[in-house]
């Protein structure tokens, strides 16, 4: 297949993916204001349901977990403790690791949530010939499949020396990380600053 053909293939596969896209995002709802009649958007949803559903959960977890901007993710967690939905406590073994916990208020605010979730997934099934479904349920599992693939395979890393911007993003990352997680303000994040600049000024790549 030549260059040309190969694009124009993709292409084809694009379109295709975006009209799913268009059609199962109308289709499940969640291009209303709120999801599911709530005042939320699906992803604050979506971190509600992994914070009520996680042991030992921390802010950075649900970031990886979610590929969800930190500030964007910091803002979405100080709306729950605001409503007074979730709330912070040390971990047991590491006090400076903050973890995550739904109050009372924010369990039942997920279980109205979850269970209008239910009804609705029951109603868009309902009616739908078993065979059908089972045939829905393998295609799912394809996509997960493909879009996803679960590999054994270390992923290849190459170490090398820093590069001017890595020690200011070492410093800015490490700074939202102790923030998120330990509560350490920006006066922290000034003495890792001070210390970066010292490892800058005395490295010598030659020892």
């Amino acid at each position: 297949m030549g260059r040309a053909a190969a694009s124009a293939s993709l292409d084809a596969h694009v379109r295709a993916v975006r009209h799913f896209n268009r059609f199962y995002t109308r289709k499940i709802g969640v291009l209303k204001e709120g999801l599911l009649d709530s005042p939320l958007s699906l992803t604050e949803a979506r971190v509600l349901y992994e914070v009520c559903n996680r042991r030992d959960c921390a802010a950075t977890d649900l970031r990886v977990e979610l590929g969800l901007d930190a500030g964007y993710l910091s803002r979405i967690l100080r709306g729950f403790r605001t409503r007074g939905w979730i709330e912070r406590t040390p971990a047991q073994h590491d006090g400076r690791r903050l973890l995550l916990a739904p109050t009372r208020s924010g369990r039942r605010v997920f279980q109205r949530l979850d269970a209008r979730s239910e009804d609705e997934v029951r109603g868009l099934l309902a009616g739908i010939a078993p065979t059908s479904l089972d045939e829905l349920r393998r295609a799912m599992r394809t996509v997960e499949e493909v879009l996803e693939p679960k590999s054994s395979a270390a992923t290849p890393y190459v170490l090398r020396t820093h590069r001017p911007g890595d020690i200011g993003w070492v410093v800015y990352r490490h700074g939202i990380l102790y923030w998120e997680e330990w509560g350490y303000d920006e006066r922290f994040e000034a003495l890792v600053a001070q210390v970066a600049a010292e490892f800058v000024q005395s490295f010598d790549a030659t020892t």
